[in-house]
């Protein structure tokens, strides 16, 4: 059913499965594919809805699936879950490599100038205190 998905889905969806294949051997860490696996379930279940949200957002897929990472990748790292945590505020090694994909992603937004260098530092610097709060 996801291989058919894929065949018949719109260019926008097709782009922004490609940004997450691209993403992928950028990141080269066993956590990304957990991340990717949300980002993309939530894409192909609602196909145009994805569009719809950027067209209203005014957003390339690019911007989106990054934003939808970070996301993703920030909501896991908030979580003080077990799966990642040794125990409060120390990441075990999942959850470091989790925390690489976060900052890979914060890195791109800011490179291709979807976020300002501060907001960049701003994000890095938020996910580290929450990181320091949870666990």
């Amino acid at each position: 059913m996801k291989f058919l998905k894929k065949i018949f889905a719109p260019k926008e969806v097709k782009a922004a499965l490609g940004v997450l294949d691209e993403l992928n051997y950028e990141c080269n860490s066993h956590a990304f594919p957990l991340v990717r696996e949300q980002v993309e379930l939530a894409i192909l279940e609602q196909p145009e809805k994805f569009v719809s949200v950027l067209k209203s957002q005014s957003r390339t897929p690019r911007e989106k699936v990054y934003s939808m990472i970070e996301n993703v990748a920030g909501d896991y790292l908030e979580s003080g879950s077990f799966d990642f945590f040794i125990y409060r505020g120390f990441l075990n090694p999942c959850g470091k490599e989790l925390l690489k994909v976060y900052n890979h992603i914060i890195d791109r937004m800011e490179k291709d100038g979807c976020i300002s260098k501060e907001e960049a530092q701003k994000q890095k610097s938020n996910i580290q205190d929450r990181i320091k709060e949870v666990g």
